[in-house]
Order: C-alpha cells, then structure tokens, then sequence
C-alpha cells in the first residue's frame, strides 16, 4: 500500500499534467518580452532629427520607461531641443510612478494611487 492511496496509475497522470503545466507555463513566459529603457540620450537624438513630439511620447510609453530626472537636467534637455511636450510627459513618468507605489504613514496606514491627491 503506497503512503497517498493512489490506484495504480494514478501517479502516471498527476506527473502527465505537472509536465504538462510546466511546458504551458515556459511557453508563455517565452512570449513576454522585456521593454527596454528608452535612453535620454536617443530622446535628444529623435528630437535632432525632428520626429514629432507626439510620436517620442509615444515610443516612452510603449516602453514605460520612467526618468527621474532633476530639473537641471530637464532644462538641459530644452536646450538640446527636446520640445516641452515630451519634458512634461518625462517628468510625469516619474510622478506617476512615485503616485503608484504605496506609501504609509507613521500610523501604518496604506495610501494608494487612489487616495493621493494629484496622482495620476
């Protein structure tokens, strides 16, 4: 008598379906792929070659990179000629991070995105 009362045969299909599930399951990890920071660097370079605002917000998106950058560097920016479109979209990906992580108070308690005011 084995120690889990399986009937003969049993234990066949249980590993069947484990192997089964771990092949499904590398399957689907194989389709996610990784987005890459967009570098400011080739934010800058976009904005040189005149590729509109709206299509570098775009491409930030997609990618969800994120830049906390201070504002001296922001203005360094302006002055590569990174239109104030794609600044403020830079700067609020930042924001909008920081409004998605949880913050607690001293009292432990949760705040979320939700009960911030301003966050987007």
């Amino acid at each position: 008598m084995n120690a889990f009362n399986w009937r003969p045969g049993q234990h066949r299909r249980l590993i069947l379906v484990a192997l089964l599930g771990c092949v499904c399951l590398s399957v689907g990890c194989a389709g996610i792929q990784k987005r890459q920071q967009i570098a400011v660097d080739e934010i800058v370079a976009m904005a040189s070659e005149g590729v509109p605002a709206e299509a570098i917000i775009e491409k930030i998106e997609v990618s969800r990179s994120v830049y906390p950058l201070p504002a001296s560097r922001l203005v360094e920016l302006k002055q590569k000629g990174v239109p104030d479109q794609v600044l403020d979209y830079m700067e609020q990906t930042y924001l909008t991070q920081a409004c998605r992580q949880a913050i607690w108070d001293d009292s432990g308690e949760m705040y979320t995105a939700r009960t911030i005011k301003n966050c987007y």
